[in-house]
């Protein structure tokens, strides 16, 4: 603890005689690359001096490539800077210079610092390491390690790191003894990758998984050999302060757990193993709130041998958790003198196991933790707080705060208020995550003197004077103004003082002189209209001050009336005594043209059909009202119209007005029919025009509306209460179609009605009897009741739209129609019978009728059969001989006998 003290001490005053200074990084410093190969550098530092911009560079040594000067810092105060380069993996020669005013102040350096893969090693004794077993050192100056810190718990507080080359027998913190394999691994992988490495070794030996699992919650893990135990939450405490401290602020690639041989001496079982190593694994990526990877090796080699339960567990894990990697199988290298530890030539081969291990593809898969940056503070000065004049905050956000001069913590606030001296913040997150800011150093006066201000003529005058203010120094200094320099003559009004500043950013403000500057008057003259006019014309001047006004006429008003060529201005003067002249306002009066007359050629009221001229007795240089120019116009619509000559001055004179109204020609009229125009003769339809005064149709009608009952084509024009006529109406097409004619009755059988026709019918007709419509369409009908029977037939239109009507003639003379009964209900004829066929009708629709011939003799002649008799029935008789013959028509209802004759053709 005391050798951590002194190195403080050092620090802090070792920049008392330093105007610029590097505290961040610390020499040999290595952070963690990304999965490109890139990565940026942080840098933080101090300055004593006011400087403009902090630029830096890095100088390749091996590896990595170059980055000439980049600015870091621009404008930057309160004593400190910080930035940072992007730079691919390797080891640097880091350098920083001040600027100001273009001019390089100081250039300091850090002589190595490196970008490249960072390790933490966990687990047990062959982790941890120990001194004097023959531990090859690290051979490349690029293998490093934090070495100031060594801790089984004893020391709550971890230092700000120092870093060191790993070397045989350095004690790596946290807790790691010597070189052990890491100095030899970190030769293999800074030749393989040609970047630097840096370890931190958080191991402790003898202890099993369950135990590490135990102390993450906060128990004592003990020594299953020895029986004691370690501080409470040791041995995982060494992670978590790895991680919040160390990985936090360099980054770390992964890490390295090597332990499983006292769980092979104490029998763990596969399951124990497995979930306590899990649990390890996830506690440190939850209290770091980083998904670090890990690579596990296979461990448990003691004297009583190896344990298949304890390697298959641990397989088990790299197989199954996520970002848990492969590590070497240690158990087959066995020298080793006791039986379980490591010794000279099996750390070589230990170290090259893990190289084999840390491969392209595990670079390529794991996920490496980006280093942090310094955290930035602000700034406070308050000049009238003598003894603590400086206020330097934290930002917020943070669960814990600490102020450190080097010796000791100062306060446990995010805001700490002193004088002078070397000062650390540190701030740590909710998870445990600490974060440092860059160490400054005050030092001398941190406020400036007060700088003193003088007046060296009279600070109130007239607009356009000034007074010259002048500084007790010209050292730092800037006006309130903006500008630098001792003196500044000062012509605007307000309060003026002078500052001087220093590196920090503090400043000390002088007296303040309030000048004084009493406007000029306004002198100026406001035209209330065109100051080029015309005859009968004026502009009215008018100043803008209600008093102390003179015009160049001799008049003293505010305004004056112009209507005469010339140049007029006028002074003024306040309240003050001061005075102004206002510029020259000319005022120029032109000629008027002779008045144009306007006239009309015929009547100024018509319709719209036709039109009027008018004309202008002057024709050049005029315009109309409608924007034309010409000096006779076709006057068309209604309106007043009237003529404006103008002169080459530009001077109008506007001619008498003429008032033409024009009537509209009444909207295009609409004929509307009282029903279809398309009809039979005898219907008619009532054709209606739009309403208005007067109508003239195309058939010489005057009345609004009239019948029409012949085809013809209609149209109409309407006029209005003006006596304008309206355009043509659309046409109204009347088609009247003819009815049939010349239609009677003939009773062609004894039950049969036949519509005959001597003009034009289609195939429907309506018959009636008793004047009775009755269910009949067909031209020849079976009558079944006797009475008066008529008939109507038709003519069936289609019209051209796809629709279409029918006409019908007049009823038919009636005809009367008489049921014999001696027929009893059916009739042969002719009879007899000629041309070898007869006709047979039913008065029933008889169904199935069996029509049977028999000769005198009695014998059948012929035969038929009528499935029904709802028309007449012509038998063909087959060349049956002349004779009588018996005939009968029977079915299951009906019988009936009849005789015929036939006769030879």
């Amino acid at each position: 603890m005391k050798k951590i003290l002194v190195g403080l001490f050092l620090l802090a005053n070792s920049s008392v005689f330093a105007q610029l200074m590097i505290t961040f990084p610390m020499n040999r410093a290595v952070f963690q690359r990304n999965n490109s190969g890139g990565g940026v550098i942080p840098i933080a530092g101090t300055f004593q001096t006011r400087v403009d911009r902090v630029d830096a560079r890095l100088i390749s040594i091996k590896g990595g490539s170059s980055v000439d000067w980049i600015p870091i810092a621009v404008n930057p105060n309160f004593g400190s800077f910080s930035g940072g380069i992007y730079v691919t993996g390797g080891w640097y020669k880091l350098e920083v210079r001040a600027i100001r005013d273009n001019n390089i102040i100081q250039t300091v350096s850090l002589e190595k610092v490196g970008l490249g893969e960072v390790f933490l090693i966990a687990g047990q004794s062959n982790a941890q390491g120990y001194e004097g077993r023959g531990n090859p050192p690290a051979l490349d100056d690029r293998v490093n390690v934090i070495t100031n810190f060594y801790s089984f718990g004893q020391i709550n507080d971890v230092p700000f790191p120092v870093v060191g080359h790993l070397d045989e027998n350095i004690k790596l913190a946290p807790l790691g003894n010597g070189s052990w394999c890491w100095g030899k691994l970190g030769d293999l992988l800074a030749a393989k990758l040609d970047v630097p490495i840096m370890f931190f070794n958080a191991a402790f030996e003898a202890l099993g998984v369950e135990e590490w699992s135990k102390s993450a919650d906060g128990e004592s893990g003990r020594d299953f050999y020895s029986g004691n135990y370690a501080r409470p939450g040791y041995p995982f405490e060494n992670i978590r302060k790895s991680m919040h401290h160390y990985s936090n602020m360099f980054g770390v690639r992964a890490i390295l757990w090597h332990q499983g041989e006292t769980d092979n001496d104490k029998g763990t079982s596969f399951d124990v193993y497995k979930n306590a190593l899990q649990y390890v694994i996830q506690r440190s990526r939850n209290d770091s709130g980083r998904d670090i990877s890990w690579m596990v090796s296979k461990v448990s080699r003691t004297r009583r041998g190896t344990s298949q339960t304890i390697v298959e567990a641990q397989r088990a894990v790299i197989r199954e958790y996520p970002n848990v990697f492969n590590g070497p199988d240690t158990d087959d290298i066995l020298h080793r003198s006791d039986g379980v530890h490591f010794e000279s030539f099996s750390l070589i081969q230990l170290a090259e196991a893990w190289s084999d291990k840390l491969n392209q593809d595990f670079f390529i898969r794991s996920n490496p933790i980006p280093a942090s940056t310094p955290l930035s503070f602000q700034m406070y000065c308050s000049p009238d707080n003598a003894g603590a004049p400086l206020s330097v905050f934290m930002p917020e956000g943070f669960k814990e705060y600490r102020w450190t001069n080097g010796f000791g913590d100062l306060n446990s606030s995010s805001i700490i208020q002193i004088k002078n001296g070397f000062l650390r913040g540190k701030a740590i997150d909710y998870l445990g995550n600490v974060y440092y800011t860059a160490g400054v150093n005050y030092t001398g006066e941190v406020i400036p003197e007060k700088p003193f201000l003088t007046a060296e003529s009279a600070t109130d005058f007239c607009q356009g004077g000034s007074v010259r203010l002048t500084s007790s120094t010209d050292q730092e200094i800037s006006w309130s103004t903006g500008e630098g320099g001792k003196s500044i003559v000062v012509s605007q009004p307000g309060y003026y003082a002078v500052n001087k500043h220093n590196y920090l950013g503090c400043f000390n403000t002088s007296n303040g002189v309030n000048v004084t500057v009493y406007p000029n008057p306004e002198a100026k003259i406001v035209a209330e209209g065109p100051t080029v006019f015309c005859q009968d014309k004026s502009v009215n001047l008018r100043s803008t001050n209600q008093s102390g006004n003179l015009w160049n006429t001799g008049q003293s008003n505010q305004s004056i009336t112009v209507d005469r060529t010339g140049e007029f201005f006028l002074k003024v003067k306040n309240e003050f005594g001061c005075e102004s002249t206002s510029e020259k306002v000319i005022v120029t009066v032109n000629p008027k043209p002779q008045k144009p007359r306007v006239t009309a050629d015929g009547p100024i009221v018509f319709c719209a059909d036709t039109s009027v001229h008018i004309a202008s007795d002057v024709t050049s240089e005029i315009v109309w009202n409608t924007g034309q120019t010409d000096p006779r116009l076709r006057i068309t619509n209604s309106g007043d119209f009237f003529v404006t000559a103008t002169n080459q001055f530009g001077c109008q004179e506007i001619s008498n007005s003429i008032t033409i109204k024009v009537n509209p020609i009444p909207a295009k009229p609409t004929i509307t029919p009282s029903g279809p125009t398309i009809f039979c003769l005898g219907d008619s339809v009532t054709l209606s025009a739009t309403q208005s005064t007067g109508y003239i149709w195309n058939n010489n009608r005057t009345s609004q509306s009239f019948n029409v009952g012949l085809s013809g084509v209609f149209s109409v024009k309407i006029r209005d209460q003006n006596g304008c006529i309206s355009p043509v109406s659309d046409e109204v097409s009347v088609d009247v179609k003819d009815n049939p004619i010349g239609l009677t009755i003939l009773q062609s059988g004894p039950y049969t009605l036949e519509a005959v026709t001597t003009g034009i019918f289609d195939s429907k007709f309506e018959w009636y009897k008793e004047g009775v419509k009755i269910p009949k369409e067909e031209a020849i009908i079976k009558a079944k009741e006797a009475g008066t029977y008529t008939l109507r037939g038709s003519i069936y239109y289609v019209l051209k739209d796809g629709n279409s009507i029918r006409c019908y003639s007049k009823l038919s003379e009636p005809h009367i129609f008489v049921i014999d009964p001696s027929d009893n209900g059916a009739r042969i004829f002719p009879n007899p019978a000629i041309d070898d066929e007869v006709n047979i009708e039913t008065l029933e629709d008889l169904e199935e009728v069996q029509i049977t011939f028999y000769d005198m003799k009695g014998a059948i002649v012929r035969e038929y059969t009528v499935y029904k008799f709802d028309s007449r029935k012509t038998l063909k008789l087959q060349n049956l001989p002349m004779g009588k013959y018996i005939v009968t028509l029977r079915n299951k209802d009906y019988h009936v006998l009849k005789r015929v004759f036939v006769e030879q053709k």
